[in-house]
């Protein structure tokens, strides 16, 4: 769950606005600081129903994270994620979610350094948590196979033409690393794919991200995106076998809304796609030992959802339900040692807002695969602050 950048760049704007006309711009003295500490946490109770397996319900804990955003004056902020996830045997892991300063250029360009969420899909580095209309039972199976947080530097901002906008984000970062296993057997084998987790590069290229937005209405009701990163070398580097491995991601989106009193309609929507450079890994053998040939490394996933509530009701109870549904597929790389076959997935969600800030869902998945149905129900308490 990760926090999104430009998102609170405006509700910083927002909230710290008001207090600015009485403030010199970009005034050093001391003290002169402003901080805000946004979050979220999540508990859940899920119910697991697989053919051929046992049956499994759980109360837990999911999360809890904290944004620390610091203005330091009229055009440098600070913006920070720290999470704390729930592991199953009850631990939790600790974790950066981003870390990233922000400096204002002028009103259309603002420049920023550190690690950061970029904007790719409707989702990721810019709806996110905090307007996810689907609760968070299970995530679309057509996301998160893509980027992730990134180590870099990079621009972003907004320009108007004429009733239309227009968003960008253009960036240069470490990019991801070729995950190379030798050792593990089956399944469980992760070669070719790309790990975005480390904080240091293993080789001197970077990656190059992109994301531009259109919002063709004056009212901003419907947005389409287009994202990307090409990453020229995912391998360490001098290895002669796997340096030059390159990579190439993308993501279209469509986000929109509409009021037809008393029920706001919202449709969202992404496809995105992965490739990788095919190489025949010599340590990919089958039962009789001979080396797999190479296996046609691109993936692609897509899901759309439509949302209803009657905003315009009169009764406080019908106004605050929200009805979702969603379907979606992911398909991997069938012949990888972690691929396999399309995975299809339908989500319908009930949700109550106990106040604006805090979405109460009824949420049941289906997944299917190889014919094999899984169902899942998840409640879902999310409460942000």
């Amino acid at each position: 769950m990760n926090k999104i950048a430009y998102s609170t760049l405006l509700l910083l704007l927002m909230t710290f606005g008001a207090k600015a006309q009485d403030e010199v711009v970009n005034s050093p003295n001391g003290g002169s600081e402003k901080m805000m500490v946004p979050g979220y946490a999540v508990t859940m109770y899920q119910y697991s129903n697989t053919p051929g397996t046992i049956p499994t319900h759980n109360f837990s804990p999911v999360g809890i994270a904290a944004f620390p955003i610091v203005k330091y004056n009229d055009r440098l902020f600070l913006d920070c994620a720290v999470t704390m996830g729930a592991n199953s045997d009850g631990s939790a892991t600790a974790g950066i979610g981003e870390l990233v300063g922000f400096y204002k250029i002028n009103d259309y360009m603002t420049a920023f350094l550190g690690n950061f969420s970029p904007h790719f899909g409707v989702y990721l580095g810019i709806l996110d948590d905090f307007t996810n209309r689907f609760g968070t039972g299970v995530s679309p199976v057509g996301m998160g196979h893509g980027l992730a947080n990134q180590n870099g530097v990079g621009i972003q901002g907004g320009i108007q033409a004429g009733y239309s906008k227009f968003t960008y984000q253009l960036y240069a970062a470490n990019g991801p690393q070729l995950v190379l296993d030798s050792s593990t057997i089956g399944a469980g084998n992760s070669t070719g794919m790309l790990d975005y987790g480390p904080y240091f590069d293993n080789n001197r290229n970077k990656s190059v991200g992109w994301h531009v937005g259109f919002l063709p209405f004056s009212n901003s009701s419907l947005e389409l995106t287009f994202s990307g990163e090409y990453v020229p070398k995912s391998g360490a580097s001098g290895d002669p076998n796997f340096e030059t491995i390159n990579a190439t991601s993308m993501a279209f989106g469509l986000n929109y809304y509409h009021i037809f009193n008393p029920i706001m309609l919202r449709l969202i929507g992404e496809y995105n796609s992965i490739r990788v450079s095919n190489y025949q890994y010599q340590w990919l053998k089958d039962s009789t030992g001979t080396v797999l040939p190479a296996y046609d490394n691109k993936q692609n996933g897509w899901f759309a959802g439509i949302t209803l509530r009657a905003t315009g009701s009169q009764n406080n109870f019908i106004k605050n339900l929200e009805f979702a549904g969603r379907v979606g597929a992911y398909n991997p790389p069938k012949d990888a040692p972690w691929g396999g076959a399309m995975t299809n997935q339908t989500t319908l969600t009930i949700t109550y807002y106990l106040t604006w800030a805090i979405p109460f869902s009824f949420e049941y998945d289906t997944l299917t695969q190889n014919g094999v149905t899984q169902k899942i129900f998840s409640t879902i308490l999310f409460f942000r602050f």
